[in-house]
């Protein structure tokens, strides 16, 4: 990982998310060994990146970010089948958790095959998460 990497990582998700990480937490997350990561560029400039882990026979998807001014134009797609693309290729199960109102990114996942498994009651203070799954058949 490239130090413009990093960066743009941590600028992806200042402008991503209420909750973001900063770039010490991306950067630890990033030098563990079952980590996949990727960057979705449009031109010179970074448009989204993932992060996720894959170890044992399952992934599970951290994040995953599109600016704002680059949404609805396939970047999102993209940065899922590299997702899956970067998981090994033994990779059984798949897993991810997405706020409750995040209407855009549950349509996105189902479109991919992930099922809808357990309802976090209140995870995220005022709002529910859901812990989503989608088996191997579909990698």
């Amino acid at each position: 990982m490239s130090r413009s990497e990093l960066a743009a990582i941590a600028e992806l998700e200042r402008l991503s998310f209420e909750d973001c990480w900063s770039e010490k937490a991306v950067a630890d997350t990033l030098a563990r060994e079952d980590v996949v990561f990727g960057i979705e560029y449009d031109g010179d400039s970074p448009a989204g990146y993932f992060i996720g882990s894959a170890s044992l026979g399952e992934a599970e998807l951290y994040r995953i970010a599109v600016v704002p001014e680059k949404r609805g134009k396939g970047f999102g797609k993209r940065l899922m089948e590299r997702f899956f693309e970067s998981c090994p290729k033994d990779t059984k199960r798949f897993f991810l958790e997405v706020r409750m109102g995040n209407t855009a990114a549950l349509r996105l996942y189902e479109r991919f095959g992930f099922k809808r498994i357990y309802v976090r009651k209140g995870y995220y203070g005022d709002e529910d998460g859901v812990v989503m799954e989608r088996e191997s058949s579909l990698h």
